[in-house]
């Protein structure tokens, strides 16, 4: 999956509505870091709203769209493919490692995203289970059980430069299935 062209509809799953973007309201420990995350995914972004309404005891998610803006001062990062690289970055925003190798002071990061499934490799990487934690043959590892995964995108918005690129279009609930 390439991440060439960021244009076009954004979606943002949650428990809330969300037609004015607030950057203080990220969570911390994200995959790359704090910020506003968004998928060019629509079946992703419904996915999402589930599992945040259900964590929250909410009866309905909510998937709010927007349409994206291109601004060529905005700085982009991109992560083609679950790699080394992506890899590091998300062991880092996750606390796993203390050394951020990769320059991140961009407004937007896009790259796969680690899901509930790829949280599940990352924590065996981290105890050992693919040999020495952190070691260039253990991530390796750790990549290849990646691989068969369909990994979807995450765009995230890390600066109020970035987010005024955005453009609310309209939410639209998601049902929940219990």
């Amino acid at each position: 999956m390439l991440y060439n062209e960021l244009s076009g509809l954004l979606f943002h799953g949650s428990n809330v509505k969300v037609s004015d973007i607030d950057l203080s309201k990220g969570a911390l420990k994200k995959d790359f870091g704090n910020g506003f995350y968004t998928t060019s995914f629509q079946k992703q972004a419904d996915k999402f709203a589930q599992i945040k309404a259900k964590r929250s005891l909410a009866s309905i998610g909510y998937v709010s769209v927007f349409e994206f803006y291109e601004n060529i001062d905005l700085k982009i990062m991109r992560f083609e493919t679950a790699d080394l690289d992506w890899l590091d970055f998300i062991l880092f925003n996750r606390g796993f490692i203390k050394e951020n190798i990769l320059n991140d002071s961009c407004d937007i990061i896009i790259g796969p995203v680690a899901n509930d499934t790829v949280g599940l490799v990352l924590n065996q990487l981290i105890i050992g289970t693919y040999g020495s934690p952190l070691s260039s043959s253990a991530k390796e590892m750790a990549i290849r059980l990646l691989e068969p995964e369909k990994l979807y995108n995450q765009v995230l918005f890390r600066t109020e430069k970035s987010v005024e690129s955005l453009r609310f279009k309209e939410a639209y609930s998601v049902a929940i299935n219990r």
